[in-house]
């Protein structure tokens, strides 16, 4: 086995952080300018949404904890709505985890890299690290993550103090732009027919889900049309 088979290669950490000039990190400087905006509208000060940017890195998540804030939600609720809109992206760290961790090393940097791992690093691993040679991998992103959290943290303070020029609703629809990009990924990184008929399932699933369940909408939508389009891709590679 080489040393390239058990080392990382940190060289590529700094190259790493020029992955947020990209449409994946200009579309999380949108977002998390409007979600700065959206803390100061909802008549916070500053340091919920560094910190909560910091903690939870995931704007669903932190838009929920603070909303549940404002009405008063207990401690145990607020938590496990917090925890529920995260378990969306389990699947993305597994997956970017599996692909870029080294067999036989430790796993210190695979818990630390696990922190940043949210929508743009799983594209960016679709799109450009698998191409890498995988000690490189987990460097890369790594770097990635770092630069990312700290220009978003700056974006938080920038759109909390140009609330002023920026409308709540400019905000809140800035904040918005981070699942609609999410969205349009699906389709990128789509591979199979499972995968477009499983987004088209999910997609067509959400006007009755939030009518049945409104609180639960997407998370049922996404888990019924994901399970249809498996079980239907299984059918559809069986011999007859």
């Amino acid at each position: 086995m080489s040393t390239e088979d058990t080392h990382y290669d940190w060289s590529a950490f700094w190259q790493g952080t020029t992955g947020v000039f990209s449409l994946a990190g200009l579309v999380m400087c949108a977002s998390f300018l409007g979600f700065g905006a959206l803390v100061r509208g909802m008549g916070f000060e500053v340091w919920p949404a560094v910190v909560t940017t910091a903690v939870i890195w995931a704007l669903p998540g932190q838009v929920v904890l603070l909303t549940l804030v404002t009405e008063g939600a207990g401690l145990l609720a607020t938590a496990l709505a917090v925890s529920f809109t995260a378990v969306r992206l389990l699947p993305m760290v597994t997956l970017v985890l599996a692909k870029s961790a080294l067999p036989g090393t430790g796993r210190t940097p695979l818990y630390f890299l696990a922190h940043f791992i949210a929508v743009t690093l799983w594209v960016l691993t679709e799109q450009k690290v698998v191409q890498m040679e995988r000690a490189r991998r987990l460097p890369w992103l790594t770097g990635l993550g770092c630069c990312l959290m700290l220009v978003m943290l700056g974006m938080n303070v920038a759109g909390y103090y140009l609330t002023g020029v920026l409308p709540l609703v400019v905000a809140a629809a800035l904040a918005f732009m981070s699942p609609c990009f999410f969205f349009i990924s699906l389709f990128m990184n789509a591979r199979a027919r499972a995968d477009y008929f499983a987004i088209a399932a999910g997609t067509a699933l959400i006007p009755l889900c939030m009518r049945l369940v409104p609180d639960y909408d997407l998370a049922v939508a996404g888990f019924v049309g994901g399970t249809v389009a498996y079980f239907a891709g299984r059918a559809a590679r069986r011999p007859i």
